[in-house]
């Protein structure tokens, strides 16, 4: 291998490592429960915020979308189909309502964080969430006017390249094999004019994002998330692959944010910081109900 490439490999580990010890440092001192709650309220207020769009006039609130009168804004609900982005919104506010519910319980019932299986189950689900709406507001600014096209672009190049530095090279050709896929696909869709058509839409729509979502996501789950103890000296190089990936696909959210400032709508931003503050409170208390089982396993 060039020395050149190494190196490069050695720096962007460095970098990663680092990004990740400031983001830990800088969320360690918001307790759990105050995350879950705090998140939870940001999500719940949207239902009363411009947060969809609306053929028939201005944006439509979030009661208003789950009622069927505006689009989700983004790459689901604007370029798949408004049920499509409905139903996602939906399910969010439903994991806001089954997040306070679990702040109260646990508020009666301390020892219910402390359920592995429990918390778990619930950073799973708002992990999902999490890591699909950064991949669902970064897609829609390739369609949009200059210059966010070009930045997005260029964001996505760098998103699609680094983890490159982190993978075995099996798993990198793998992942370059399914972007340039959907890419072509999606290409091919537009020439033909088949977003027109319904199912032929969805269709290219999933594999297209798929690239962009499920795979990283099945990345996760199958070495972080399923099968924690099994694979788990795999993990480090794999997370530094995906916080290659994600962190210029968050960088487009914020410029995304813009955007949605303009036209309207945004209260996506609120839902946005919601979600994850609602998946940063489960994580840590999931790593927390590992504790006593790292110490049992050691004695």
């Amino acid at each position: 291998m060039p020395k050149a490439l190494v190196a490069a490999r050695r720096i962007a580990a460095q970098v990663a490592e680092r990004g990740e010890c400031l983001a830990s440092s800088l969320t360690s001192s918001i307790r759990p429960r105050v995350s879950l709650a705090s998140g939870s309220l940001l999500v719940l207020l949207t239902l009363f915020l411009p947060i969809g769009y609306n053929a028939c006039g201005g944006p439509s609130k979030g009661y208003e979308l789950i009622q069927g009168k505006g689009e989700w804004p983004s790459f689901l609900g604007v370029f798949v189909s408004s049920t499509a982005g409905r139903d996602f919104y939906a399910l969010v506010l439903l994991l806001a309502v089954l997040t306070t519910i679990f702040v109260f319980l646990a508020g009666l019932k301390p020892e219910l964080v402390r359920r592995r299986t429990l918390t778990h189950r619930l950073f799973l689900l708002a992990g999902t969430l999490s890591l699909f709406l950064i991949s669902d507001l970064f897609l829609p600014l390739i369609a949009y006017d200059e210059p966010y096209s070009s930045l997005a672009v260029a964001l996505g190049l760098v998103a699609i390249l680094t983890p490159g530095f982190f993978w075995p090279k099996k798993m990198f050709w793998g992942w370059l094999s399914a972007v340039a896929i959907s890419v072509s696909l999606a290409f091919i869709a537009e020439a033909l004019n088949w977003p027109d058509r319904g199912v032929t839409r969805i269709g290219i729509a999933l594999l297209f994002s798929g690239a962009c979502f499920l795979f990283p996501l099945g990345l996760w789950w199958r070495f972080n998330v399923s099968a924690r103890e099994v694979v788990r000296a795999d993990w480090n190089p794999i997370r530094g692959g995906l916080v290659a990936f994600y962190f210029p696909a968050v960088v487009a959210n914020l410029v995304y944010f813009n955007v949605a400032r303009k036209e309207g709508v945004w209260g996506v931003v609120p839902c946005y910081f919601g979600i994850h503050l609602i998946a940063m409170g489960y994580m840590r208390l999931a790593k927390k109900s590992e504790e006593p089982r790292a110490e049992t396993a050691a004695t």
